[in-house]
C-alpha cells in the first residue's frame, strides 16, 4: 500500500483569505496540488490512495469559498488516485464539504486496510476535540472488523505534545490515544500543525503529523505500509539546491501551452527557490496564426515566413517583444525557442535577430524531408543530424530536448549518433537541454556530454503551470550523470553576459 498524504493547502482563489502570514503560499495551493502528483508521477509512483488532511482552503466561510473547493475538488478528480478528504477548522460547514468529497466520517476500506475518518469539533478558543460518537465509532468498526488493519486520519493530532500557544492538539488527546490502543490502530495521520511531526510510535499506534503543503519547502508525505512495516517519507516541493536558472519556459503567447501564465509561474518558479528564469518563447508561434504555425508548412515554403515577416508587427513577434522586455529583470531572462526553416536557416526575422535577446534556444520539432510512413530509420537519422549540423552552427545558446524528435515520430532513438552531437554542440559552444516535458533524457548522453566539456542547461519547459520550477527530475538525472553539488556550479550552463 503506498498512500501520499497532504495536509493544509489554505487555497484562497476566488475568496478572500484570512491568513496574513508572509510564509503562508495560499495562492500557489492549486498549483502545489498538481505539483504533488507531477512529481509522484517523476517518481513512477503511482499512490494507491490520497489523503488529504484538511484546510483545503484558507476561507471556508467566503462566498467564494464554495468554488475554490470545486477548484480542488476538480484537481483531485484529475489525479486518477481514489481521495479520502477530510474538512478543516478553515473549510468552512463539515456537513457541505463531506458531501461535496463523499468521504464523511466512518470507515474506508482500500486493498487490505481500513481507513477510519474521525470527526473534529472546534471550541470558540478554537480548540479541537474529538467527539464521543466519533469514539464510538471506532469501537464499533474494530468489533465489526477484528482483523483489519486501521488507519486513522483526523485534521488535528492526539500525539505527541506540541508547545506552542495556538491550541493544535485535540483537548481529549489522552482519550482518543487510549481508543486507538484499545481499537488496534497502526497508524494515526494528521494535519493542522503545520511544522508536522515525524514519525513516533506510543504504545501500539504510530502518529505522524503531516507537514503544511502552503508553506517553504511545500511538504507532503509518501507512506509505505507493506505488513507491520510502515515506512514515510517527507519530501519537499522546493528545489534542495540553491539558486539554479530554468533556461526554457513559455508564456501565454504559446499555442501549445495549457495552463501556463506568466505572472503566477514567475511566482512559483521563485518559490521553488529558481535563481533566475528565462522566458523563450516559441518564434514559429509568434510569426505564424495557429493553424498556419502547426501545420509546418512555413518550413519548406519560403514564401510563408516571408509573408508573415512583411505583416504589420510580424504576426505577434513585435507584441511578445513588448511584453517581454517589460518583464526583463534580474529574475526574469528573455529570449525564443527557434526553428530551422528552408535551407538550414533560422527562424527569426532580421529586425528581430538584432534585438537583445538574453538568450536562444533552438529546437528541432519538425524535419523537413522527413515523410512518416516512408522514411527509413537510417534515413531519418540522416536527416536529423543534417539538421542538428545546421541549427547548431547558428546564434544558439541552447538545444533543447536533443533526441524527443524521434520519441515524438514513434522512431527508435539512436544512442550511436550521441557521440556525433556531443561533437557538434562542443565545436560549436552550444549547451545540451535537460528537459521533462513529454520527453526522458538520457543519463548516459548528458554524462558524454559532460566529459566533453559542454555545458547542461536545465530546462522546465513548462507549458502546465505544474511544471514551473520542478527540477526534481533533472536533479535526479544529474546524480545519474555523477555530477555532484560540489561541481554542479561548474557544469550548468551559464547566460552570456551582455
Amino acid at each position: 500500500m503506498t498512500i501520499v498524504a497532504i495536509s493544509d493547502m489554505h487555497y484562497f482563489g476566488l475568496s478572500r483569505p484570512v491568513s496574513r502570514q508572509e510564509n503562508v503560499r495560499g495562492e500557489l495551493g492549486r498549483t502545489l496540488l498538481k505539483k504533488v502528483f507531477l512529481r509522484l508521477a517523476h517518481q513512477g509512483i503511482k499512490p494507491d490512495v490520497a489523503v488529504i488532511l484538511g484546510d483545503l482552503l484558507d476561507n471556508g466561510t467566503d462566498p467564494n469559498g464554495e468554488l475554490d473547493l470545486i477548484t480542488i475538488h476538480g484537481e483531485l478528480t484529475r489525479c486518477g488516485v481514489p481521495c479520502i478528504v477530510l474538512p478543516g477548522n478553515h473549510d468552512g460547514d463539515p456537513s457541505a464539504f463531506n458531501a461535496r468529497f463523499g468521504t464523511p466520517p466512518g470507515l474506508y476500506r482500500i486493498k487490505d486496510l481500513g481507513f477510519v475518518v474521525m470527526g473534529t469539533a472546534y471550541a470558540e478558543n478554537y480548540r479541537p476535540s474529538t467527539p464521543v460518537e466519533d469514539l464510538a465509532r471506532l469501537k464499533q468498526i474494530r468489533k465489526e472488523n477484528p482483523d483489519l488493519p486501521l488507519i486513522a486520519l483526523q485534521h488535528a493530532p492526539a500525539y505527541p505534545v506540541i508547545d506552542t500557544l495556538f491550541p493544535y492538539r485535540i483537548a481529549n488527546a489522552a482519550q482518543v490515544m487510549d481508543a486507538y490502543r484499545n481499537c488496534a490502530v497502526s497508524l494515526a495521520l494528521s494535519g493542522h500543525y503545520h511544522t508536522g511531526t515525524a514519525i513516533r510510535l506510543h504504545d501500539t499506534t504510530r502518529y505522524h503529523t503531516v507537514p503544511a503543503l502552503c508553506e517553504a519547502p511545500f511538504r507532503f508525505s509518501v507512506i509505505r505500509i507493506e505488513g507491520d512495516r510502515i515506512e514515510i517519507d517527507e519530501q519537499s516541493l522546493a528545489l534542495p539546491s540553491g539558486a539554479l536558472m530554468d533556461s526554457h519556459c513559455h508564456t501565454e503567447h504559446a499555442f501549445c501551452g495549457t495552463t501556463v501564465d506568466t505572472a503566477p509561474v514567475i511566482a512559483t518558479a521563485k518559490a521553488m527557490g529558481i535563481g533566475t528564469l528565462c522566458l523563450t518563447e516559441h518564434a514559429f508561434q509568434l510569426y505564424f496564426e495557429k493553424h498556419e504555425a502547426m501545420g509546418f508548412r512555413w518550413q519548406s515554403e519560403t514564401e510563408r515566413v516571408e509573408r508573415a515577416w512583411a505583416a504589420p508587427g510580424r504576426g505577434r513577434m513585435a507584441a511578445y517583444r513588448r511584453f517581454a522586455e517589460k518583464l526583463r529583470s534580474p529574475f526574469v531572462k528573455i529570449g525564443l525557442e527557434v526553428d530551422l526553416y528552408g535551407d538550414g536557416e533560422l527562424l527569426i526575422a532580421p529586425e528581430d535577430r538584432a534585438f537583445p535577446w538574453d538568450i536562444l534556444v533552438g529546437a528541432i520539432h519538425k524535419i523537413k524531408d522527413y515523410r512518416p510512413g516512408v522514411t527509413t530509420q537510417r534515413e531519418a537519422e540522416a536527416l536529423f543530424l543534417r539538421d542538428v549540423e545546421q541549427i547548431t552552427g547558428t546564434d544558439i545558446h541552447v538545444l533543447a530536448h536533443p533526441f524527443r524528435w524521434f520519441d515524438r515520430h514513434h522512431l527508435q532513438r539512436p544512442k550511436h549518433l550521441y557521440g556525433a552531437v556531443s561533437d557538434l554542440l562542443a565545436e560549436n559552444g552550444v549547451a545540451v537541454e535537460v528537459n521533462y516535458h513529454t520527453y526522458s533524457p538520457d543519463p548516459g548522453f548528458v554524462r558524454l556530454c559532460v566529459a566533453k566539456g559542454i555545458p547542461v542547461a536545465l530546462a522546465s519547459d513548462t507549458h502546465d503551470l505544474a511544471e514551473a520550477g520542478e527540477f526534481w527530475p533533472h536533479l535526479h538525472l544529474l546524480k545519474q550523470a555523477g555530477i555532484t553539488s560540489k561541481n554542479m556550479h561548474d557544469v550548468l550552463f551559464k547566460l552570456p553576459k551582455s
